[in-house]
């Protein structure tokens, strides 16, 4: 499912999306990035003996811990098309929710 939010005037507020994906999806996403985009920053928020932990991480981490189910979510800031986005991943166990905003 994806949903697409934004106002009349694309100046005013920033073009939000939102989808529900399967890791294979997002592992697709991380080599589109890799491949194509200008990747800024990327935050990782992990989760261990209870306590949440964020760190800034290459791409290839994120990736890696995602694929270690290390990752709870993670942010990723990049430039594609002379465009900047920012995609928020929150890892559920069955699915990752994504929130891609134009800023």
């Amino acid at each position: 499912m994806t949903e697409s939010h934004n106002a009349s005037d694309p100046n005013e507020t920033p073009e939000i999306l939102e989808a529900h994906w399967d890791r294979e999806q997002v592992v697709q996403l991380f080599h589109d990035l890799s491949e194509g985009a200008n990747v800024q920053h990327v935050q990782v928020r992990t989760v261990s003996d209870s306590r949440s932990q964020d760190q800034a991480v290459t791409l290839l981490e994120a990736k890696e811990l995602l694929e270690k189910d290390e990752a709870r979510a993670i942010q990723i800031r990049y430039d594609f098309d002379g465009q900047n986005w920012c995609d928020t991943l929150m890892v559920k166990p069955d699915e990752v929710h994504i929130i891609r905003t134009r800023v």
